[in-house]
Protein backbone atom coordinates (compact mmCIF):
# COMPACT_ATOMS: atom_id res chain seq x y z
CA UNK A 1 0.00 0.00 0.00
CA UNK A 2 1.62 3.35 -0.85
CA UNK A 3 0.19 7.26 -1.11
CA UNK A 4 1.52 10.78 -2.68
CA UNK A 5 0.70 14.15 -1.39
CA UNK A 6 0.22 16.92 -3.91
CA UNK A 7 -0.36 20.62 -3.84
CA UNK A 8 -3.81 20.14 -5.06
CA UNK A 9 -6.73 20.95 -2.38
CA UNK A 10 -8.76 17.87 -3.74
CA UNK A 11 -8.41 13.95 -2.59
CA UNK A 12 -9.28 11.51 -5.49
CA UNK A 13 -8.79 7.88 -4.98
CA UNK A 14 -6.58 6.06 -7.02
CA UNK A 15 -6.91 2.50 -6.98
CA UNK A 16 -9.42 0.02 -4.82
CA UNK A 17 -8.71 -3.57 -3.62
CA UNK A 18 -11.24 -5.84 -3.49
CA UNK A 19 -11.64 -9.55 -2.83
CA UNK A 20 -11.42 -12.10 -5.56
CA UNK A 21 -14.93 -14.30 -5.75
CA UNK A 22 -13.82 -17.42 -7.01
CA UNK A 23 -17.01 -18.82 -8.88
CA UNK A 24 -18.77 -15.94 -8.90
CA UNK A 25 -21.75 -15.58 -11.28
CA UNK A 26 -23.41 -12.32 -12.68
CA UNK A 27 -27.52 -12.43 -11.64
CA UNK A 28 -27.61 -11.66 -15.46
CA UNK A 29 -26.54 -14.90 -16.39
CA UNK A 30 -28.22 -16.53 -13.42
CA UNK A 31 -31.74 -15.08 -14.51
CA UNK A 32 -31.16 -16.33 -18.26
CA UNK A 33 -30.32 -19.82 -16.96
CA UNK A 34 -33.12 -20.16 -14.86
CA UNK A 35 -35.74 -18.69 -17.59
CA UNK A 36 -34.83 -21.08 -20.05
CA UNK A 37 -34.81 -24.21 -16.88
CA UNK A 38 -37.85 -22.95 -16.13
CA UNK A 39 -36.74 -22.79 -12.79
CA UNK A 40 -38.17 -20.32 -9.91
CA UNK A 41 -35.73 -17.14 -9.42
CA UNK A 42 -37.97 -15.76 -6.40
CA UNK A 43 -35.12 -16.84 -3.90
CA UNK A 44 -32.71 -15.41 -5.11
CA UNK A 45 -34.44 -12.38 -6.10
CA UNK A 46 -35.67 -12.24 -2.18
CA UNK A 47 -31.74 -12.30 -1.48
CA UNK A 48 -30.82 -9.76 -4.07
CA UNK A 49 -33.00 -7.37 -2.46
CA UNK A 50 -32.12 -7.92 1.21
CA UNK A 51 -28.43 -7.67 -0.13
CA UNK A 52 -29.60 -4.07 -1.68
CA UNK A 53 -31.04 -2.73 1.26
CA UNK A 54 -27.42 -3.59 2.71
CA UNK A 55 -26.20 -1.97 0.66
CA UNK A 56 -28.14 1.11 0.88
CA UNK A 57 -27.77 0.76 4.61
CA UNK A 58 -24.05 0.81 4.35
CA UNK A 59 -23.68 3.86 1.80
CA UNK A 60 -25.77 5.71 4.28
CA UNK A 61 -23.70 4.95 7.65
CA UNK A 62 -20.33 6.24 5.11
CA UNK A 63 -21.57 9.35 3.26
CA UNK A 64 -23.79 12.45 4.71
CA UNK A 65 -27.70 11.51 4.29
CA UNK A 66 -29.78 15.05 3.18
CA UNK A 67 -33.65 15.30 3.44
CA UNK A 68 -36.00 13.62 2.01
CA UNK A 69 -36.14 14.85 -1.83
CA UNK A 70 -38.00 17.57 -3.02
CA UNK A 71 -39.94 15.76 -5.39
CA UNK A 72 -41.54 19.14 -7.59
CA UNK A 73 -37.57 19.69 -8.88
CA UNK A 74 -37.19 15.33 -9.20
CA UNK A 75 -40.20 15.68 -11.31
CA UNK A 76 -39.20 18.51 -13.29
CA UNK A 77 -35.76 17.03 -14.13
CA UNK A 78 -37.62 13.46 -14.70
CA UNK A 79 -39.61 15.80 -17.42
CA UNK A 80 -36.92 17.22 -18.94
CA UNK A 81 -35.07 14.22 -19.37
CA UNK A 82 -38.22 13.30 -21.12
CA UNK A 83 -38.42 15.74 -23.63
CA UNK A 84 -35.12 15.43 -24.29
CA UNK A 85 -35.38 11.97 -25.09
CA UNK A 86 -38.44 12.36 -27.21
CA UNK A 87 -36.91 14.52 -29.55
CA UNK A 88 -33.91 11.95 -30.07
CA UNK A 89 -36.28 9.13 -30.09
CA UNK A 90 -39.43 9.63 -32.49
CA UNK A 91 -41.34 6.14 -31.31
CA UNK A 92 -41.13 7.62 -27.80
CA UNK A 93 -42.78 11.19 -28.74
CA UNK A 94 -46.79 9.28 -28.74
CA UNK A 95 -46.14 8.44 -25.17
CA UNK A 96 -44.80 11.65 -23.47
CA UNK A 97 -48.33 12.97 -22.10
CA UNK A 98 -48.90 9.52 -20.49
CA UNK A 99 -45.47 9.50 -19.18
CA UNK A 100 -45.83 12.77 -18.01
CA UNK A 101 -48.51 11.92 -15.67
CA UNK A 102 -46.11 9.64 -13.72
CA UNK A 103 -43.50 12.57 -13.05
CA UNK A 104 -46.63 14.96 -12.32
CA UNK A 105 -48.02 12.52 -9.47
CA UNK A 106 -44.88 12.74 -7.64
CA UNK A 107 -45.59 16.51 -6.47
CA UNK A 108 -48.65 14.92 -4.74
CA UNK A 109 -46.76 11.83 -3.33
CA UNK A 110 -44.57 11.98 0.05
CA UNK A 111 -41.27 12.42 0.12
CA UNK A 112 -40.22 9.25 0.51
CA UNK A 113 -36.56 7.94 2.06
CA UNK A 114 -34.43 10.56 2.55
CA UNK A 115 -31.49 11.23 -0.48
CA UNK A 116 -28.08 9.37 -0.10
CA UNK A 117 -25.39 7.99 -2.23
CA UNK A 118 -26.49 4.95 -3.99
CA UNK A 119 -25.31 2.67 -6.72
CA UNK A 120 -26.53 4.62 -9.55
CA UNK A 121 -26.75 2.13 -12.41
CA UNK A 122 -28.04 -1.07 -10.35
CA UNK A 123 -29.57 -4.15 -12.94
CA UNK A 124 -28.76 -7.76 -12.71
CA UNK A 125 -25.09 -7.05 -14.71
CA UNK A 126 -24.06 -5.51 -11.68
CA UNK A 127 -23.93 -8.45 -9.04
CA UNK A 128 -22.96 -11.54 -8.64
CA UNK A 129 -23.69 -14.43 -6.87
CA UNK A 130 -21.20 -16.42 -5.09
CA UNK A 131 -22.21 -19.51 -3.03
CA UNK A 132 -25.36 -18.40 -0.52
CA UNK A 133 -24.24 -14.43 -1.27
CA UNK A 134 -24.88 -11.74 -3.58
CA UNK A 135 -22.20 -8.81 -3.79
CA UNK A 136 -22.88 -5.79 -5.97
CA UNK A 137 -20.39 -4.19 -7.76
CA UNK A 138 -19.74 -1.14 -10.42
CA UNK A 139 -20.48 1.84 -8.41
CA UNK A 140 -20.01 3.97 -11.31
CA UNK A 141 -23.41 5.04 -11.89
CA UNK A 142 -24.91 5.52 -15.31
CA UNK A 143 -22.12 6.50 -17.78
CA UNK A 144 -23.67 9.29 -19.27
CA UNK A 145 -24.90 10.92 -16.32
CA UNK A 146 -21.87 14.00 -15.02
CA UNK A 147 -19.71 12.37 -12.12
CA UNK A 148 -20.72 15.23 -9.86
CA UNK A 149 -24.47 14.09 -10.48
CA UNK A 150 -23.61 10.64 -9.78
CA UNK A 151 -21.35 11.31 -6.53
CA UNK A 152 -24.68 13.21 -5.08
CA UNK A 153 -27.31 12.22 -2.76
CA UNK A 154 -30.45 10.53 -4.46
CA UNK A 155 -33.44 8.43 -3.36
CA UNK A 156 -32.63 4.76 -3.06
CA UNK A 157 -36.08 4.50 -5.15
CA UNK A 158 -34.17 4.90 -8.18
CA UNK A 159 -31.76 1.77 -8.03
CA UNK A 160 -34.47 -0.17 -6.64
CA UNK A 161 -36.47 0.89 -10.52
CA UNK A 162 -33.10 0.34 -11.46
CA UNK A 163 -33.06 -3.49 -10.97
CA UNK A 164 -37.03 -4.02 -11.28
CA UNK A 165 -36.65 -3.19 -15.17
CA UNK A 166 -33.81 -5.53 -15.32
CA UNK A 167 -36.08 -8.12 -14.49
CA UNK A 168 -38.34 -7.48 -17.20
CA UNK A 169 -35.22 -6.92 -19.52
CA UNK A 170 -34.53 -10.62 -18.04
CA UNK A 171 -38.24 -11.51 -19.17
CA UNK A 172 -38.43 -10.93 -22.30
CA UNK A 173 -35.53 -12.37 -23.40
CA UNK A 174 -37.41 -15.61 -23.27
CA UNK A 175 -39.68 -16.96 -26.04
CA UNK A 176 -42.45 -16.45 -26.01
CA UNK A 177 -41.81 -13.60 -23.24
CA UNK A 178 -42.60 -14.58 -19.37
CA UNK A 179 -44.15 -11.87 -18.15
CA UNK A 180 -45.13 -13.92 -14.91
CA UNK A 181 -41.61 -14.91 -14.02
CA UNK A 182 -40.82 -10.91 -14.18
CA UNK A 183 -43.92 -9.90 -11.69
CA UNK A 184 -42.91 -13.01 -9.13
CA UNK A 185 -39.58 -11.57 -9.29
CA UNK A 186 -40.17 -8.04 -8.66
CA UNK A 187 -42.31 -8.82 -6.22
CA UNK A 188 -39.65 -11.05 -4.48
CA UNK A 189 -37.22 -8.65 -4.79
CA UNK A 190 -39.13 -5.80 -2.67
CA UNK A 191 -40.33 -7.81 -0.10
CA UNK A 192 -36.43 -8.22 0.26
CA UNK A 193 -35.79 -5.31 0.49
CA UNK A 194 -38.39 -4.18 2.83
CA UNK A 195 -37.77 -7.37 5.11
CA UNK A 196 -33.60 -5.52 5.51
CA UNK A 197 -34.15 -1.02 5.35
CA UNK A 198 -37.45 -1.74 6.75
CA UNK A 199 -39.64 0.08 4.53
CA UNK A 200 -41.51 -1.83 1.63
CA UNK A 201 -40.99 -0.07 -1.72
CA UNK A 202 -44.50 -0.92 -3.08
CA UNK A 203 -46.09 1.58 -0.33
CA UNK A 204 -44.33 4.29 -1.97
CA UNK A 205 -45.80 3.44 -5.33
CA UNK A 206 -46.26 7.13 -6.89
CA UNK A 207 -42.20 7.17 -6.11
CA UNK A 208 -41.45 3.93 -8.03
CA UNK A 209 -43.80 4.40 -10.72
CA UNK A 210 -42.01 7.68 -11.03
CA UNK A 211 -38.63 6.25 -10.93
CA UNK A 212 -39.00 3.18 -12.86
CA UNK A 213 -40.47 5.45 -15.98
CA UNK A 214 -37.39 7.56 -15.74
CA UNK A 215 -35.10 4.33 -16.25
CA UNK A 216 -37.39 3.35 -18.93
CA UNK A 217 -36.84 6.73 -20.42
CA UNK A 218 -33.14 6.62 -20.11
CA UNK A 219 -32.90 3.07 -21.42
CA UNK A 220 -35.00 3.67 -24.35
CA UNK A 221 -32.40 6.50 -25.25
CA UNK A 222 -29.32 3.99 -24.82
CA UNK A 223 -31.17 1.31 -26.84
CA UNK A 224 -31.53 3.79 -29.60
CA UNK A 225 -28.31 4.92 -29.97
CA UNK A 226 -26.44 1.19 -29.07
CA UNK A 227 -28.30 -1.43 -29.55
CA UNK A 228 -31.12 -0.81 -31.54
CA UNK A 229 -32.52 -4.41 -31.64
CA UNK A 230 -33.28 -4.45 -27.66
CA UNK A 231 -35.58 -1.59 -27.85
CA UNK A 232 -38.73 -2.99 -28.47
CA UNK A 233 -37.75 -4.17 -24.54
CA UNK A 234 -38.32 -0.12 -22.95
CA UNK A 235 -40.74 0.82 -25.72
CA UNK A 236 -42.78 -2.24 -24.13
CA UNK A 237 -42.48 -1.15 -20.50
CA UNK A 238 -42.83 2.56 -21.67
CA UNK A 239 -46.14 1.67 -23.07
CA UNK A 240 -47.43 -0.08 -19.98
CA UNK A 241 -46.25 2.63 -18.05
CA UNK A 242 -47.73 5.19 -20.05
CA UNK A 243 -51.34 3.60 -20.49
CA UNK A 244 -51.91 1.33 -17.40
CA UNK A 245 -49.70 3.26 -15.10
CA UNK A 246 -48.80 0.22 -13.32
Amino acid sequence: MAWFQTKHPFKATLGVLQPYLRDASDGWTLALHALAAGDDFTAQARALGAATAEVHLALASAFPVGEPGENGRTAAAMTERLAAAAHCVPALQRYVPGLRTAFAALTTCDAGPPAQRIHGDLHLGQVLRAGREWFVIDFEGEPSRPLSERRSAHSPVRDIAGMLRSFDYAARQHRPWRPEWARRCREAYCAGYAARAGWDPRKKHGLLRAYETDRAVYEVLYEARHRPDWLPVPMAAIERLAVRGD
